[in-house]
């Protein structure tokens, strides 16, 4: 529960009215880089492993081979992204000059990559590709938050989610078409369709990303933003400093995907190491130093552009679902179904049949590069969205830096150097990060988009906040039970109101129709207490707590703040009821000048039953 706070009700802008709506097309071409990001990313994922493989690497080595993933994305996503948020060029924008480094590093690496003649090459050729995809795509899903109003960004990003699927599906396509187009090669060394395929998706990276950034205006920061990024200091330790400062106070909600994370990319990362290796030994009966490894190893290339195909059309109906089911119970569903489709490739011996789990896990693979950056981008400041996508990329990184760290030694001893149990185990932890999903609490309904609300639909749509008075007696007790209830079922914002007198006698306290005046600040703050202690619901994310020194109806009109979406609930006896008064002055006062619904709650009847309740006690 938040620290009770002194607080002034000010009217805050968004910022919205700076950023120009964007038409489905302007959005689609300022996420085609994705498209070519990927392909990258879908190349490390893919045809990385069989590389090491084809250059005499041990299946039990794949793990630390693999461990520049997980290092890169760890020191370079939180740091770029912190540099991007207090970066402003009036030629080159906020987040371009880091997409645009990057990707050339990239560019330069996939055309270098094929040349490997040793293991060693190969795995530095890992890390430069990796440092070049990390450093451009998380400034890139940042300047998706940025440019885009508040109501546009779930479309954003699911148009990404789309160019996503559509790289990865053209990545690993290419793999199994110019393998069967240009097969063979040197023997011990890398295949030459492995040429053409790193040289065509360096070709597609220069296109996509080149005419994105031209087509991309940055929306540029207002004279005190610019102000603040200048006063920043922008060296190395300055931006540790920001990024562990980040951590620290990050929502409690970036915390629970974490655990969520944990499992799922631990999963993630089992299945791109070892789903040829699998589905050699369960189709093939082949293992990575025997001919029919080499056919495998493309027929994965099929089977991984098949899932993220699946993930194009899947974005599609995600937006429907999560504005029916809300974003986490529909993640938490696709871990479910990926988990499952998982279990069952480990146990298929046909080849077609491969295809089909691929439908389960390209619709969890559009849920995974999706719905969680909405969740974050609608927990965090807009100033802030670059250093909280490192963070959140910080949280897909561990996970595969320990996996990599204790996977090779799982899977020697474990699993039997068997393929098939390292998929099993990784479908088996899907379903454990689907049911850690399930704990994760979306943003407050106030920061809820209207296109996709993360908590599902809610029963109650009317009202954003529910704001209630409160002096700590049984019916002002009773009238803050009744908020909750309504706060609940409108997944609303509840702001408690304590109001005081900021007089010396704070040990007075006027008694008036079970009601009190307090006196002070401790009394107020003895009052909230009192309140909000046994206040609990999983569909409230927070309660506000607010203590104003104000009469008591001035003190809600003020926090309701003619906010037409607010809802204020009151007790019908309020300070100064006479007898016999269906009305006290305070509801009276709030009824005759509030601009938003008012809800009286009958808390008078409540005080006569406790009145009879004492002297039937009494009697006895």
């Amino acid at each position: 529960m938040p620290a009770t706070q002194l607080a002034e009700v000010t009217e805050v802008g968004s910022g919205d009215e700076r950023r120009p709506l964007m038409t489905s097309a302007n959005m689609a071409w300022m996420n085609l880089g994705f498209f070519g990001v990927q392909f990258s990313f879908g190349l490390t994922q893919s045809a990385v492993n069989p590389i090491f493989l084809f250059l005499g690497a041990e299946a039990h080595s794949l793990p630390i081979l693999n461990i520049a993933g997980p290092i890169t994305g760890l020191l370079i996503q939180p740091f770029i992204g912190a540099m991007s948020d207090k970066t402003w060029s009036p030629r080159w924008g906020r987040r371009k000059p880091f997409i645009l480094g990057g990707s050339l590093v990239m560019i330069a690496i996939l055309f270098l990559f094929p040349l490997v003649t040793a293991l060693w090459m190969a795995v530095i050729c890992l890390w430069l590709v990796d440092a070049g995809n990390n450093t451009a795509m998380e400034p890139y899903r940042a300047l998706i938050s940025d440019r885009l109003r508040k109501t546009q960004i779930p479309k954003g990003f699911l148009i990404q989610s789309m160019f996503t699927g559509a790289g990865a599906v053209l990545a690993n396509v290419s793999l199994f078409v110019f393998q069967k187009i240009f097969p063979g090669g040197a023997e011990g060394a890398v295949p030459t369709w492995v040429f053409v395929v790193f040289w065509f998706g360096a070709v597609c990276a220069i296109v996509t990303v080149g005419l994105a950034m031209l087509r991309t205006k940055e929306i540029s920061p207002t004279d005190d933003e610019l102000a603040h990024m200048r006063s920043q200091s922008k060296g190395i330790p300055a931006t540790v400093r920001e990024v562990a400062e980040a951590v620290r106070v990050m929502p409690i909600g970036m915390h629970k995907i974490g655990l969520a994370f944990l499992f799922q990319w631990y999963a993630m990362f089992i299945y791109w190491q070892f789903v040829s290796v699998s589905v050699a030994e369960s189709v093939w009966d082949a293992a990575p130093d025997t001919p029919g490894y080499e056919e495998a190893a493309g027929w994965v290339g099929l089977m991984n552009g098949s899932y993220n195909f699946v993930t194009m059309l899947s974005a599609l109906f995600l937006l429907p679902l999560c504005h029916r089911y809300g974003g986490k119970k529909v993640h938490a569903g696709t871990l479910t179904l990926a988990g499952l489709s998982l279990a069952w490739l480990s146990t298929i011996d046909n080849q077609l049949l491969t295809l089909a789990p691929m439908i389960g896990l390209g619709i969890c693979w559009a849920s995974m590069v999706g719905v969680p950056y909405l969740m974050v981008a609608g927990m965090v400041p807009r100033e802030r969205t670059g250093v909280y996508m490192g963070i959140l990329n910080m949280m897909i990184v561990v996970p595969m830096l320990i996996q990599t760290l204790t996977f090779g030694w799982i899977f020697e001893n474990l699993l039997a150097s068997r393929g098939t149990n390292a998929i099993l185990l990784a479908g088996a932890l899907l379903g454990c990060a689907a049911l850690a999903m399930l704990w994760v609490n979306p943003p407050r309904s106030d920061e809820e988009s209207l296109v996709l609300p993360l908590g599902g639909q809610r029963e109650i749509t009317v009202y954003d906040r529910v704001v209630v008075g409160s002096d700590g007696s049984p019916s002002a007790l009773y009238a803050v039970a009744r908020a909750h209830e309504v706060a609940a079922a409108a997944q609303a914002r509840m702001v408690v109101v304590a109001a005081y007198d900021p007089g010396d006698s704070a040990s007075q306290q006027e008694q008036l129709g079970g009601r009190r005046l307090l006196y002070g600040q401790r009394a107020a703050r003895a009052a909230m207490s009192a309140s909000v202690r046994e206040l609990t619901s999983e569909r409230i994310r927070d309660i506000e707590q607010v203590i104003v020194a104000a009469r008591p109806a001035e003190a809600l009109l003020q926090v309701a703040n003619r906010n037409p979406a607010s809802l204020i609930v009151v007790g019908n006896r309020g300070l100064g009821a006479q007898e016999g008064e269906v009305l006290g002055s305070v509801p009276r006062e709030i009824v005759q000048h509030a601009a938003c619904d008012v809800l009286v709650v009958q808390t008078s009847a409540l005080h006569d039953d406790v009145l009879v309740d004492e002297s039937r006690g009494q009697s006895r």
